[in-house]
């Protein structure tokens, strides 16, 4: 028989509870185990030693889909309040001291990712040491999902969000050019590029959920252009492989101006103007909280100022 809780306190830093929310929130214990850095059989096992403190079944396991019982419910209920007041009181000290540390988990799309958040994380992280940063990384739909989940605390996209829900906050103008091969016909000719220019030629593409491709497509839609006549000769993950695709002559694509400053020096690869030009927002997402988070705010306030700098 497990030892009662005793009271709100042993409930709040209680492992079992913990890794019960989260299996509610995500409904997976798979990816559960994955947001708590948890072997699935661990988490599992905390899961059952609360079901057995309670002597009721919390979630329903069935044809691979985890749903809570009528229990479940009630006490993800009472778990979401006691974890929001733990972190509001837990902030709200440090307001009152003036401390700023804590975690957060950031999460950002490919190209933030691997070309801007680095030399930002580095610069916060000097300023304060204390705060314990965590980075995931995948493309911008994985990213507003993990926000959605509340497995990440902030996200940082490169193309719109749609969930009302959630806070979206622009950081940073991003323009868009065409790159080229130095020997491409494109270069050759000179001059800027039109949506009707970029159709003739194979172009090497983003994956789907990208923030990247949804960007240029709604271009080309603007532009009358049918997305579905491009000649894609390529589907690459990430900014590098299409980079390297590009210089290699095997099409041309559409990418971030603030990640080819390398190969333009090198004489690698050769950037052309689009006409109309094309710019895209960066912007925060994160949830809508009941309280102030003091260390996010700080973040927030940082990277604005970060980016306001190097724009």
């Amino acid at each position: 028989m497990l030892p009662p809780f005793n009271g709100p306190t042993h409930f709040m830093s209680d492992r079992r509870l913990k890794v019960f929310h989260t299996v509610a929130r995500l409904l997976s214990f798979t990816k559960a185990a994955e947001a708590l850095h948890m072997t699935q059989p661990a988490v599992t096992f905390q899961v059952r030693q609360l079901e057995e403190y309670f002597n009721t079944r919390l979630f329903d396991r069935t044809h691979n889909k985890v749903n809570l019982t009528p229990a479940g419910e009630r006490v993800s209920e009472f778990a979401e309040r006691i974890f929001d007041l733990y972190s509001e009181m837990e902030n709200s000290v440090r307001d009152l001291t003036g401390e700023i540390s804590g975690a957060l988990t950031i999460g950002a799309s490919t190209t933030i990712a691997e070309y801007m958040l680095p030399a930002l994380l580095g610069e916060f992280k000097n300023r304060y040491p204390d705060i314990n940063l965590r980075l995931k990384v995948s493309n911008s739909e994985g990213i507003v999902s993990m926000v959605e989940h509340n497995v990440i605390d902030l996200g940082v996209v490169e193309s719109p969000v749609s969930n009302k829900n959630l806070i979206v906050e622009v950081c940073h103008d991003d323009q868009l050019v065409v790159i080229a091969a130095p020997e491409h016909e494109l270069v050759k000719r000179g001059g800027k590029v039109k949506a009707t220019d970029i159709a003739r030629y194979p172009f090497v593409s983003r994956e789907e959920g990208s923030g990247t491709r949804d960007v240029i497509t709604q271009y080309l839609i603007d532009e009358n252009v049918n997305p579905n006549e491009m000649n894609f000769c390529l589907e690459l993950g990430s900014p590098e492989a299409i980079k390297g695709a590009v210089e290699a002559g095997m099409g041309i694509t559409i990418i971030s101006r603030s990640i080819i400053n390398k190969e333009l020096k090198l004489n690698t690869l050769c950037e052309l103007q689009l006409d109309p030009p094309l710019s895209r927002p960066f912007s925060f997402v994160r949830q809508r909280q009941k309280f102030r988070v003091t260390v996010m705010e700080e973040l927030l306030e940082f990277a604005q100022s970060y980016f306001k700098k190097y724009a």
